[in-house]
């Protein structure tokens, strides 16, 4: 009876099943994903020769000419300028403004409320191209071509609908109790959202804001029609190495590597930020 319970009790090695397949399938999505982001940088660093050499050079001396001819004579700096500009206020805009609705859509009630929810989700569903004629005469009516203004405005109202929507769900999370006992210590509603609620809502509120602004920075269609000389952000600004008579790769890989380059770093500090803000409905 010993030798048995000590045979039960005993631990065995199980054989370790390694479903090989698996791996094999992440590195040919990993490969696909990855390998033509490497090429795009590894072209900004090439000379206009090296990139039309085929079959492809892959070892070769790395030069900055492609950065700086961009920079000297594109005016490139100018366009990540009027990004940043651009970006920074309407994710300002749109997260105190979407802040406060979302706020009231969990917490008041009041006829039609899940119709107007339901409004503002749908006005995420438009896809641009289709506003894009009636926005650019509004625009023109209103003077509004090529100015900060107009853009900051029109990015606002664009990223409003998804702040609410993913918001609402995080306010909605969290217990009315917490509220109550702010306001029965002599707080007003407002006192017992700053003092409370927002900053539980921090996460969520930067996981937005991230969002946002990543949306905001890659917008193109918009940018397009609606910028100029003035205030002409960094994705249209591919085009003027595009319409071109003769292309050049390298000086379009280089701006792609400036045009991805900040929003990618600025990713990779605050991601810690983003996976926690994304969690923490989960985790409550």
């Amino acid at each position: 009876m010993e030798r048995t319970s000590r045979r039960l009790t005993s631990p065995k090695s199980a054989p370790v099943q390694r479903n090989w397949w698996v791996h094999v399938i992440l590195i040919v999505v990993t490969a696909v994903a990855v390998v033509p982001v490497l090429w795009v940088i590894m072209t900004a660093f090439m000379t206009k020769t090296q990139t039309q050499i085929m079959p492809a050079v892959l070892v070769f001396k790395p030069t900055f000419a492609a950065f700086d001819t961009i920079v000297r004579e594109f005016g490139m700096l100018t366009f990540m300028m009027h990004s940043v500009i651009i970006a920074v206020s309407s994710t300002f805009f749109s997260i105190t403004i979407g802040t406060f609705c979302a706020y009231a859509l969990a917490r008041f009630s009041f006829p039609g409320k899940d119709d107007v929810a339901f409004w503002i989700l749908t006005n995420r569903m438009m896809p641009a191209v289709a506003v894009v004629l009636p926005v650019f005469m509004i625009f023109q009516a209103f003077h509004l071509l090529d100015s900060y203004t107009g853009l900051i405005f029109l990015y606002t109202a664009m990223q409003l609908p998804f702040v609410v929507w993913m918001l609402q769900g995080y306010f909605e999370d969290i217990p009315r109790e917490f509220e109550e006992v702010a306001l029965v210590d002599g707080d007003t509603w407002f006192g017992a959202f700053r003092k409370v609620v927002l900053p539980l809502m921090r996460p969520s509120i930067t996981a937005a804001s991230i969002f946002v602004l990543i949306l905001s920075w890659n917008e193109y269609a918009f940018a397009l029609f609606l910028t100029g000389t003035h205030t002409r952000t960094l994705p249209p600004s591919v085009v003027t190495f595009t319409v071109s008579t003769e292309l050049s790769f390298n000086l379009l890989g280089a701006a792609c590597v400036i045009i991805a380059g900040p929003i990618l770093l600025f990713v990779v500090f605050v991601q810690k930020q983003f996976v926690r803000g994304l969690s923490m409905g989960m985790v409550r």
